[in-house]
């Protein structure tokens, strides 16, 4: 199967459409429309008649789309974003398997009934509650779908009654038991930090690559941005660095020559390498290989969209 590269993940309120409109030129992997904060009840009659339209204007730049349902009005949110150039729904505050497994039984049906092929939706199970922590293993193996699992620290927060810090994280076992119970189950687990909630200004690209960083490091493979001036930061931070890219190159080179010779370790710049370590090469430099790729396939769709982009004219009817 190929990589799933889903870096950054761009969040935009659909109850704001010019946000919604631009939000295929940042370059993010993916685009999550949001259906659930930020939009007025009142306002969802109107907004699920244009839903579609949303979706493939968020997809112009190559990214892929997903819709954030309300959990209240799952299969009516699904109804309106389920058609062509969606990726899959993100469903907020799962707390077990069988949320998960009634939501693939809406996708099924929908599919079905808009004419989209059978089992290519998926599902993103949002954590944001306790009883989700510890039932996640239960959640993320309740479906095919389930390619991608969010830990959403704000409302995780808000749900234990505690306050985020810089200096005090309540979050070290949550973050910890999604990473090896989604890693081990071959789903891909993504954070959902909220950087502006814990710091004050400005934060700088550097910074904001050292919070990345941070969220890779703990087994993370992906970032929900609530700003576009992030992706940038975090797609950095997801992609082997052209350094580490030359190093595990070479790593293969030294341990393809040891092998000739007859031996399975060779010393190489100050470590051995043998076949652990070639494994680990190349996992990086398939992984740098296809963000490679997934982002020449962004550019291209970014160019064909410029190419055709008037901003006399409106885009959303």
């Amino acid at each position: 199967m190929p990589i799933l590269v889903r870096r950054s993940n761009l969040i935009v309120p659909a109850a704001q459409s010019r946000m919604v409109s631009r939000s295929w030129m940042h370059c993010a992997d993916a685009v999550t429309i949001d259906l659930q904060d930020g939009t007025p009840a009142a306002e969802l009659p109107q907004i699920r008649k244009v839903l579609r339209q949303f979706v493939a204007l968020a997809g112009k730049g190559g990214a892929q789309v997903f819709v954030r349902v309300n959990a209240d009005f799952a299969y009516a949110d699904s109804d309106a974003a389920v058609g062509p150039g969606l990726t899959g729904i993100v469903l907020p505050g799962v707390q077990t398997g069988g949320q998960v497994a009634e939501a693939d039984a809406t996708l099924a049906d929908l599919e079905k009934i808009h004419g989209v092929a059978r089992g290519s939706l998926e599902i993103t199970p949002s954590i944001e509650n306790a009883a989700g922590v510890w039932n996640v293993r239960e959640i993320i193996t309740a479906s095919s779908r389930v390619r991608q699992v969010a830990i959403d620290e704000a409302a995780l927060a808000a749900s234990l009654g505690v306050t985020q810090s810089s200096e005090h994280d309540p979050f070290v076992f949550a973050r910890g038991r999604l990473c090896i119970e989604a890693t081990a189950a071959g789903v891909q687990p993504i954070a959902v930090a909220d950087p502006m909630g814990t710091q004050t200004g400005h934060l700088s690209h550097e910074e904001m690559v050292q919070i990345a960083t941070d969220t890779r490091n703990l087994g993370f493979k992906g970032m929900v941005c609530g700003h576009p001036m992030w992706i940038d930061a975090v797609n950095e931070a997801y992609t082997p660095a052209e350094s580490l890219v030359e190093y595990y190159t070479q790593v293969r080179e030294v341990f393809a020559q040891a092998l000739a010779a007859g031996t399975a370790a060779a010393p190489f710049a100050g470590r051995m390498i043998d076949v652990p370590v070639d494994e680990w090469a190349k996992d990086v430099l398939a992984m740098s290989a296809a963000c490679a790729a997934r982002d020449a396939e962004k550019q291209a769709a970014l160019a064909a969209a410029e190419a055709s982009f008037d901003p006399s004219v409106p885009v959303i009817g």
